[in-house]
This record gives C-alpha cells, structure tokens and sequence, in this order.
C-alpha cells in the first residue's frame, strides 16, 4: 500500500494512461473491421484482425505476472506503450502495401498491449487504501469516457487525413502509444514494482500456484469470470460487427458509423462515472442483475425491429451492459483469491475478459456474412440467459 498522496498520483497517472490505451483501441475497434474486408481476400476472415487483438491478449495475459517480476511492472507498462506504437506502423504500413499479414501483425501487437494495459486497474486497486478498490477501479476507468467522445472522432478525422484511406488513424494509435510510454514513465518505481515484488522477494515462503479447477471451485472466481466472459463477448460481437452491418446493409456514412462508435464507447465508459458515487450504497449482486437486465433489453430492441435508430440504441445499452458487468465482475475476481495467490491467479482470471472478446471478433466475420442482425441478438440474447441462470445457482455465495 501506498500513503494517500502517492495513492493519488498514481491513480492520475493511471487514468491518463488508460486515457492514451483507449483512445488508441477504440481508433483500431471503429476502423480495423472495415480495413479488413478492404485487405481480405474472404470476408469470411474480414475480422480476424480485430479477433487477433483479443487472442494475443489471451495468450500474453497469464505471463504478465512473470514478466512483471522480472521486468519490473513498471519496465512492463511503459513496454506496452512501445508496443502499440510498433503495431500501429505495421498496420499503417499494411495498407501502404495492401497487405492482410501485416495488418494482422499489427493488431496483435495491440493485443499485447491491451493484455498489459488490462493491469492498471490492477495496479490502482493495489495501491489504494484497503475497502477502497472497486472506487479506484472505477476511477481509472473513467478516462474511458473521454477515450470514447474522442477515440472514434480522431478514427474518423485521421482516417481522411493521409491516403490510402484509414491509413493516418494507424498512425495515430503509434502517437498514442507512445504518448502512455511517456506517462508511465512517471509512475513510481517502487510503489508501482511493490505490488508484484512483494510476493516475489518471499517467493519460497508465500507464493502459491494455484490452479484452474481451485480456482474455479470458489463461486467469486467463477461467476466473475462468467460476468466478464459474458459481457466481452456480447460487446466484441456487436463492435465488430455492427460498422459492417451499418456500412454494408444500412449503408450509413462514415459519420454515422462513427456516431453509433461513440455512442457505444459512452455507454461503457460514462456509468463508471456514477458508480463512483454509488458502488458503496449498491451491492454487487444489484449490480449484477442491473446489468443483465440491460443487457436483454439492448438486444431486444434491434431484435425484431432492425433500422438505423434501434441499431444505435442497442449500441449505447450494450455498452452500459458491459460497463457495469466488467465493474463487477472485476470486484469478483480480485475478492476471489489471497495475496499469496494473487500472482497465479489474476493470470488466470484475465484470460476470461479477452476470451470473450475473441470468440466475439471471431464470429462477428461469418455472422456478418451469414446470418441476419437478429440472429446475433438471439445468440447474444441466449447466452445472457444462460449466465443469469449459473450465476443465481451460486447467488447465496456471492
């Protein structure tokens, strides 16, 4: 833990960076979907590029525990920056040369850097007081409301700025990368490497491995883990998918897309802002239904009746949905498990969240090809349900 004063740096610090992370994901989210059915050679595969965002964020996030050890977890932040930077030129260069392959580079070293951007909601409930982790949560999250006014904005403006088209948004995400590896360079060194340190200077006395099936038998771990799947996958199927379906079907303009982006992202981003004032008077089990039920209604409302109007509705409903399902189902995880196990299994836990934004990425490409919008909202619909119905088998332990 941290003195009050330090507390509060890094929290400023932190929000800046995931100011920079968001801004620079929701540029490759708003455009990445669209680049890739110009440089597939199958729309089948138009997403795949987007996906590869999330599976690279699967793979790395169980090794951020060992390579912040060894690295420091603050060398690892400011790594991440870096990386962004190097993935956002491979993409710019890919449409330079029209190639699918390096745009797939590209992102995937986005998606390392989303797996390490993922910890600074780590490292602020780390160093704030004890009792006060979900409020610091919440706070570095709220840079994600000027990330989501800004971010599809800047994808919209730099997209037209260089040619080829979309070409200047790519080289945005570098400038935002490299803007988070200046800002954490501002963290404090030892605060910030404390919070996986300590575990590691007693290693042989205190760090236990801890396994999947352990993990899984204890109900915070597994319904927050549920949660977080839940809500990434409904959210990465309809963020990818949804720039196809308004270009190719609706046939909206550019703004528009970029409009309905935005109205998405405020409806992740912007309920973090009043959970900050209310999280204390509500408990997590209000939260977790409050959001499933919005996460029904969201799909209901483009399920039966498809135009430009419901479509931005269930953008902006699926956003609050996830909003507050990541809010708590983070609260889950980090309740799920000690300090000495705390390295093993926020590797472990993390790889629920980006799973679910893969497998969503994955299929927005055939579902887009394939299957109408409601057939979407039915899968996304179903697979609410069947969450809502594991998790009130375990509500008395919650």
């Amino acid at each position: 833990m941290t003195n009050t004063n330090n507390s509060k740096k890094i929290i400023v610090l932190l929000m800046l960076s995931q100011a920079c992370y968001l801004s620079a994901m929701s540029i490759d989210l708003t455009i990445t979907a669209l680049v890739g059915t110009t440089l597939a050679s199958n729309r089948l595969y138009a997403t795949l590029p987007m996906a590869l965002i999330s599976i690279f964020s699967v793979i790395v996030a169980p090794q951020i525990p060992k390579l912040a050890t060894r690295l420091g977890l603050k060398n690892l932040l400011i790594s991440g920056g870096g990386i962004a930077a190097i993935g956002g030129i491979f993409s710019w260069y890919s449409l330079a040369v029209h190639s699918f392959l390096l745009l797939c580079i590209g992102t995937s070293c986005v998606g390392i850097y989303q797996a390490i951007a993922n910890y600074y909601r780590y490292v602020a409930a780390d160093t704030s007081r004890r009792g006060q982790e979900v409020r610091s949560i919440s706070l570095v999250l709220t840079a994600g409301v000027f990330a989501a006014i800004i971010g599809p904005l800047l994808a919209t403006w730099s997209s037209q700025l260089l040619t080829p088209l979309y070409s200047g948004a790519y080289l945005l995400v570098s400038v935002l990368g490299i803007g988070a590896l200046f800002i954490n360079t501002c963290l404090p060194k030892k605060q910030i490497n404390a919070t996986m340190q300590h575990s590691v200077a007693q290693a042989d006395k205190t760090e236990i491995k801890i396994g999947f099936s352990t993990l899984l038998k204890r109900a915070s771990f597994r319904n927050g883990a549920l949660i977080l799947l839940c809500s990434c996958f409904s959210m990465s199927l309809i963020m990818a998918g949804a720039p196809i379906f308004m270009q190719n079907i609706l046939h909206n303009s550019a703004t528009q897309r970029m409009f309905g982006m935005q109205l998405h992202m405020v409806g992740m981003y912007l309920p973090v802002i009043i959970l900050l004032f209310v999280a204390k008077y509500l408990a997590l089990k209000i939260q977790i239904m409050s959001a499933a039920v919005i996460g029904i209604i969201a799909v209901l409302t483009s399920a039966f009746y498809v135009n430009h109007t419901t479509i931005m509705i269930t953008l902006l409903l699926i956003g609050v949905f996830w909003s507050l399902s990541y809010a708590s189902g983070s609260a889950l995880l980090t309740q799920s498990y000690t300090a000495q196990e705390r390295q093993s299994a926020r590797g472990k836990g993390e790889m629920f969240p980006v799973l679910g934004l893969a497998i969503g990425s994955l299929l927005a490409g055939p579902f887009s090809l394939w299957t109408p919008w409601p057939v979407q909202m039915s899968v996304i619909l179903l697979f609410i349900l069947m969450s809502v119905g594991l998790i009130f088998i375990d509500w008395h332990k919650i």
